[in-house]
């Protein structure tokens, strides 16, 4: 049987879950919700983000990136009609704006309330290639929110998740569209820093997932197959039972693959 897969929610993790999860509600005007045991947003594209306390003490990014300190190795971009104004909300909210800045009038970098990278984008005022697709292909409007994934080898790894879900690989040779429509990016580090992929399960003074995604699978033992099969790998630690499983992709980042319809409580997540 070939399974399908769905973003079943994408968990960020948190020093506090409930601030980090306040803030980006008030920033993106989120319904707030709870799911899973976990304060949780519903986006306006229809996917659910929860917000979890890490089991080990939480240790932001460093934002620009330095040698052997703890990278973002995730980020979500915002595409809002005023930057400025943007701007000055996410401060008013308890960001924090770094000095180092490399995106113009374009975009600009933030650091949420537990520190961790965010970027808001200013939306283009003309249609470009990326809209004039999602039109053709009957998508509508780019969703407000996408999501990055630092890698050391961006094709490969957006070959993997390709390959994994099925997600639409027409918009960009570096991104894919996901079943939300939202587009998530694969961006390598490109001499830029050394990328260094996270430990799991965590330990202390290593490098965290920051975030990861929650597949909805409809063959759990068909999708654990196909995925490793890929290039995926299968840490001797699992905390789901039958429920769900935890995999490493090809760049060493968790994800996991959930049962279609199961109810997965917070004490057996991938923070587990």
């Amino acid at each position: 049987m070939t399974s399908t897969f769905t973003v079943g929610d994408l968990m960020i993790d948190c020093a506090d879950a409930e601030r980090t999860r306040d803030f980006y509600a008030i920033l993106m005007s989120w319904e707030k919700t709870v799911s899973f045991g976990c304060p949780a947003l519903k986006t306006d594209n229809g996917m659910t983000v929860l917000f979890a306390k890490t089991d080990i003490p939480y240790v932001p990014p460093v934002w620009p990136e330095e040698p052997g300190k703890q990278q973002k190795q995730m980020h979500l971009d915002f595409t809002v009609d005023d930057l400025p104004s943007a701007v000055e909300k996410a401060i008013g909210l308890g960001a924090a704006k770094p000095a180092a800045q490399y995106g113009g009038d374009c975009h600009v970098t933030m650091l949420d309330p537990d520190g961790r990278p965010f970027c808001l984008c200013k939306r283009p005022q003309e249609k470009n290639e990326f809209v004039l697709y999602y039109e053709k292909m009957g998508y509508g409007a780019i969703p407000d929110v996408s999501i990055n994934i630092d890698c050391k080898y961006s094709e490969t790894l957006r070959g993997f998740y390709a390959q994994l879900t099925g997600w639409d690989q027409g918009f960009h040779c570096t991104a894919l569209i996901d079943s939300n429509k939202m587009v998530v990016h694969f961006m390598g580090c490109d001499g830029d820093f050394d990328y260094i992929p996270p430990v799991w399960p965590e330990e202390p003074g290593r490098q965290q997932k920051q975030m990861h995604f929650n597949f909805q699978v409809d063959d759990l033992p068909s999708a654990v197959e196909k995925a490793l099969g890929l290039g995926a790998a299968k840490p001797a630690a699992q905390y789901g039972g039958g429920h769900f499983v935890t995999l490493l992709d090809t760049e060493g980042h968790p994800f996991c693959l959930c049962a279609d319809g199961e109810i997965i409580p917070q004490s057996t997540s991938a923070n587990q």
